[in-house]
Formats: structure tokens, C-alpha cells, sequence
């Protein structure tokens, strides 16, 4: 139990200490009064500590308020979601003040606020709250300074509503198709779509001749036995294998627009194995250079995304080094079918022996795709103005490491690679539109 003084007993204070002065200019100058205005001071001083006593006392045997917090089962990163606070209208005082002791990473919640009862039974405050980071959002008490009946001595009081909730990677962009209907016709490697009509690699169903129909598709028997031409339709083959295999390591710590390159790579991965899902394949994800252990195999059906959200939200970059050969390595040990794999990193060119070794581990089973995150004041300074010396060694120096990435680029592409390349922000809708153009070639 915690008190702090109240404005009221601020002022009686300010009061007594005025009436102090008063006592000591009658010594002064009328000492023959010395006693009785002594008298008086210290009447008001013990009148004040008695209402103080009397106020705290009375104070105390109230009970604590019922109060509820009301939280979404799950938050997402950077966004700003809505807590609820509910009061019991009649046990609330006048006016109060509360603090609810939230998770430290947002200073713009408002708190703490004054809280006046409602006209309801129920009196409601709501707060946006917008976690900074993944994990764990940790909700503490919810705390409550209650004013005395006389209002001299505001009281502490907490209420036990500790609990936790998961803040996962954003997926609001998972709410829509809107990502999905944009979709970027060009292959990486200047390979073209080759749109088919009905005929992808899976049977679908029978259907009467159309004009236009391939002698290919006519079934010669269901024909004969209905006396009327009858094609085969085909549609896109699914239960394909998606694998991402996530660096974890030191690459992707970078901060960009207040999230991690991490995180970014996350949100790509979350969209990727969304439109997987809906395509009827099968994502999965595999962590690498981390000291988590991490691999979700491929799995089928809409659970497949919660598991991927439970299985990833804790994540946060390590301090290793990004080991391409050996998470390569790693996944032919885990997996043995044939699964397109996209490996998310950001590349350096000294990774040339690296990712060649990587290349040719999973090149002979896979279809292998490297998404290449591209830092935002890279791509800036290649429109950058020169207004100096130093801005043009610092333009040239970019542009000498920027031609040996895209010199590796070439290697990787002659080596069977795809190369996608992407800031962060980009990053999510650039791998959604290669896994769909790959869908619609039949090269998956």
C-alpha cells in the first residue's frame, strides 16, 4: 500500500505553514500573545494530522475497484492494436487516476490517465498500445490511485491482471489478396511465362470438346463411350514442397524503418507460405545460423500457417556469421523430396565460395531461389546527387561493391540459382509475384 498526498491536504498544508509565519510575527511584535497563538497552531496541526489519519483509515477498508482488461489473443509488430480497461461503475470514487502497467516499449499509450466513473454499470477506457518488437508482450497490474472520503490522501491500489500475449511477425498483410493481384509477369534469369489454358501437370476433371482444345487433351475413350468428343482438363500441380531457409544470423540485424531486417524476412516468409497455402503446396521453414533450433517441415492445410506464426514469433537475429554451405547441407540431411527452396539473406560478394558450394549442394535436387535483401541507402545512392568529394568517393566505393554482388548475382544465376532482389519493404510482394510466375510457367 502506497500514499501520496492529495491537492487538498497540499493546500491545509500551505495553510498551516502560513498560519506558522503568523505565530511567529505575534512573538514579535505581540509577545504578550505568544501563547494563545501557539495554542492555536498546534490545534490546526493536530486537527490536520487527525483528518489525515481519519482519511487514510476509512480509505483502507474500501475494497479495490473489479476491474477487467481486455486484450486480442494475439498482437502484431509495429501495429497499434486496442486495450480495454472495464471498471465497476459503483465502486469507482469521483475522480481517480489510473496506470496500467503495460509492456515499456510504447511511451505513447497516454497513460497515466484520470478516470471518471461512466453513467453505466460499466465504465470503459480504451489505449493503443503498438508492441516495438516480437516475443512476448508482458501485462503487469492494473493500478489505480483511489482519493479518501476526504480527499487529503490518494491510495495505491493494484489489481492482479498479469498475463501474456504473443507478438507475432505483421501479418495484417495476410487480411487481403491485395498482394496477390499484382502480380509481376518477369521471371529472374530472363526466363518468360508461358501462359497454358487448362493444361497444367495435374489431371483435373472431364469436360465436353471446346474449340481450341489440344488432340492431346481429347480422352478417345470417354469420347467413344459418350459419342461425343470429351477433353481432359488439367490444372496446376499442387502438394509442392516450399522450403525457406531463414538466415538468423548477424546479416539481418540491421534496423530499417523501425523493424529488423529479421523481421522483414519474416513478413516475406509469412506471405510466401500464406499464398503456398492457398495455392495447395505445402510451406515450411527452416532457421539457419541461430542458436535457436528451428525446422517446420513442409506442411498442407490452413493450421499450417498457425504453426509457422507459433513456431517463428519468438525469433530475433543471433551475432553468428551466415553459413550457406552448412544450412544447405543441413536441409538434404532433413529433407529428401524435391521442394523449391528460398533461401533469405543478405549476401556479401566474399559469400561467392559459400553460396557456390550452397548452389550445388541443392541445385541438383531443388529449385533453388536466393532472396537478396538490398539495404534502402544502397539503393539511394544510386540516384544520390554529388555535392562533394566525399560524396562522390562514397558513391564510387558503393558502386565498386555494387558491381561485384551483381558479378556474383551472374555466377549464382549460370550455377541454376534464381536471383531476387529487394529492399525490405519490398521484400514480401517481390517473392509472392516470382513463387506465383513460377506457378503459372509449370516450372513448379
Amino acid at each position: 500500500m502506497m500514499l501520496r498526498p492529495a491537492p487538498r491536504l497540499l493546500q491545509l498544508t500551505l495553510a498551516l505553514v502560513a498560519l506558522a509565519l503568523m505565530v511567529l510575527a505575534v512573538r514579535i511584535w505581540l509577545p504578550q500573545h505568544n501563547h494563545s497563538a501557539n495554542m492555536i497552531w498546534l490545534a490546526s496541526l493536530v486537527a490536520l494530522l487527525a483528518l489525515v489519519a481519519i482519511d487514510v483509515l476509512i480509505g483502507l477498508r474500501r475494497p479495490a475497484p473489479a476491474a477487467t482488461r481486455l486484450l486480442p489473443a494475439a498482437f502484431s509488430v509495429q501495429r497499434p492494436h486496442i486495450v480495454r480497461l472495464q471498471f465497476d461503475s459503483r465502486q469507482l470514487p469521483n475522480l481517480c487516476e489510473l496506470a496500467d502497467h503495460h509492456p515499456g516499449d510504447d511511451a505513447d499509450t497516454g497513460m497515466p490517465v484520470l478516470l471518471r466513473p461512466g453513467a453505466g454499470d460499466i465504465t470503459e477506457l480504451s489505449y493503443r498500445y503498438r508492441p516495438a518488437q516480437r516475443g512476448q508482450a508482458r501485462f503487469g497490474p492494473i493500478e489505480l490511485w483511489l482519493p479518501g472520503p476526504l480527499g487529503l490522501i490518494w491510495q495505491r491500489r493494484r489489481i492482479e491482471a498479469s498475463t501474456c500475449v504473443p507478438v507475432y511477425p505483421d501479418f495484417s498483410m495476410l487480411q487481403g489478396d491485395a498482394m496477390l493481384a499484382s502480380q509481376d509477369n518477369r521471371l529472374d534469369g530472363g526466363h518468360r511465362r508461358q501462359p497454358r489454358r487448362g493444361e497444367g501437370m495435374e489431371f483435373h476433371q472431364l469436360r465436353e470438346y471446346r474449340g481450341g482444345d489440344a488432340l492431346r487433351q481429347i480422352d478417345w475413350k470417354a469420347s467413344a463411350r459418350r459419342r461425343t468428343l470429351i477433353s481432359r482438363e488439367y490444372q496446376e500441380e499442387q502438394n509442392q514442397h516450399i522450403i525457406v531457409l531463414l538466415d538468423g544470423g548477424a546479416r539481418l540485424a540491421m534496423q530499417v524503418n523501425g523493424l529488423s531486417g529479421f523481421d522483414h524476412a519474416l513478413n516475406a516468409s509469412l506471405l510466401l507460405a500464406w499464398s503456398a497455402l492457398k495455392q495447395g503446396d505445402k510451406p515450411g521453414v527452416m532457421l539457419f545460423s541461430n542458436d535457436a533450433q528451428r525446422w517446420l517441415p513442409p506442411v498442407r492445410g490452413q493450421q499450417g500457417l498457425n504453426r509457422l506464426l507459433n513456431g517463428l514469433y519468438t525469433l530475433q537475429p543471433s551475432d553468428h556469421a551466415s553459413d550457406y554451405s552448412h544450412a544447405a547441407r543441413l536441409l538434404l540431411g532433413r529433407w529428401h523430396k524435391h521442394a523449391l527452396v528460398v533461401l533469405i539473406s543478405h549476401i556479401q560478394p566474399d559469400d561467392d565460395q559459400e553460396l557456390m558450394t550452397a548452389v550445388r549442394l541443392l541445385g541438383g535436387k531443388h529449385l533453388l531461389m536466393i532472396a537478396d535483401i538490398q539495404l534502402p541507402d544502397q539503393a539511394r545512392l544510386k540516384h544520390a546527387t554529388i555535392e562533394s568529394a566525399d560524396d562522390a568517393l562514397r558513391v564510387a566505393g558503393d558502386a565498386a561493391w555494387e558491381e561485384s554482388r551483381n558479378a556474383l548475382h551472374t555466377r549464382l544465376r549460370h550455377a541454376g540459382a534464381m536471383i531476387v532482389e529487394a529492399t525490405p519493404e519490398q521484400l514480401p510482394a517481390r517473392l509472392n509475384q516470382v513463387y506465383m510466375a513460377l506457378k503459372r510457367s509449370g516450372r513448379l
